[in-house]
């Protein structure tokens, strides 16, 4: 992972007040590969845990990165992950940040600032902020995440990610899981990619698409915009791959039951099987399916 530092709340700087407000008993941390539609659509999930059952208590936080972050394989969504696992278990500054920051800057104060106890048009202030800019570096927001967690001592951590075999491996998606296994993260499959998901809770896919089912495993890329999947999503709920708190509240929210029934009736949720095998051409492909649902039945069992 070397120097790099991928995360960043969406203004750097800004203290993130808003989920310190209550005292989680758990929260699930996620790493997702979509910088917009599976960022937004668990920020939603977030915001209305409680109308979908969820427990107040239970919080899910989607880790955030820079705006023009593109770094979607599977690997760099394992990696998002992980860098947020260092900051979580340094009680201090990680070490790697030490290193970029230059030594006239003490511990202590970086402490205070981290406090809010500086002014923003301090000159002193304003050049150390200028450091962390051009490392790249949301300080703040990493404060924040070492701060963020439950009462409970059994947070969970996980990925989401698709299988689109078009550019990811069986071995390279096999290699993921297994990491993640060993790691005791949790890790959401769906085939062919998150839209398939969202199309869940918008039509019964099989009787909808009755004949057509090759398509979604096949995936085509239309246009530079959208495959086959992500097409028929952007028609029925008529967004593009962001999703606005409306077109959330309108598609998603009511239907999320109803997506999960689809997926454990009709689809597949085995891992091994959304992956699929070496053995053909076809079985490179995986089956159709997510397993999303077990995330939902850990939050509103937790």
């Amino acid at each position: 992972m070397g120097n790099s530092f991928r995360l960043r709340a969406n203004t750097m700087f800004n203290r993130i007040d808003e989920e310190q407000k209550e005292e989680p008993l758990k929260i699930v941390f996620l790493s997702v590969e979509g910088n917009k539609t599976e960022k937004q659509y668990f920020q939603y999930v977030e915001k209305y845990r409680e109308k979908l059952g969820i427990k107040r208590e239970v919080h899910i936080h989607t880790l955030q990165r820079a705006k023009n972050d593109n770094l979607s394989a599977p690997e760099n969504v394992l990696e998002l992950l992980e860098e947020y696992l260092d900051i979580r278990n340094d009680c201090n500054l990680p070490q790697r940040l030490k290193a970029v920051i230059p030594e006239e800057y003490s511990v202590e104060f970086i402490e205070s600032y981290l406090k809010g106890e500086h002014k923003r048009r301090d000159i002193k202030t304003k050049e150390f902020e200028a450091v962390l800019q051009e490392a790249g570096i949301d300080l703040t927001y990493q404060y924040f995440l070492n701060e963020y967690k439950g009462n409970g001592n059994d947070d969970i951590f996980g990925i989401v990610i698709d299988r689109d075999y078009h550019s990811h491996s069986v071995k390279q998606m096999k290699d993921i899981v297994s990491q993640c296994c060993s790691k005791s993260y949790n890790c959401y499959i769906t085939t062919p990619l998150f839209e398939f998901w969202l199309l869940m809770h918008l039509v019964d896919i099989k009787e909808i698409y009755a004949g057509e089912l090759d398509k979604f495993i096949v995936n085509e890329n239309l246009t530079d915009k959208h495959t086959f999947t992500s097409k028929e999503v952007s028609k029925i709920a008529k967004h593009s791959k962001a999703i606005s708190e409306q077109k959330f509240l309108e598609y998603y929210l009511p239907k999320i039951d109803f997506a999960i029934r689809q997926a454990k009736e009709n689809f597949t949720m085995d891992l091994d099987e959304l992956i699929g095998e070496d053995s053909s051409a076809d079985s490179k492909m995986g089956k159709l399916g997510t397993n999303i649902p077990e995330l939902f039945e850990l939050l509103r069992e937790a």
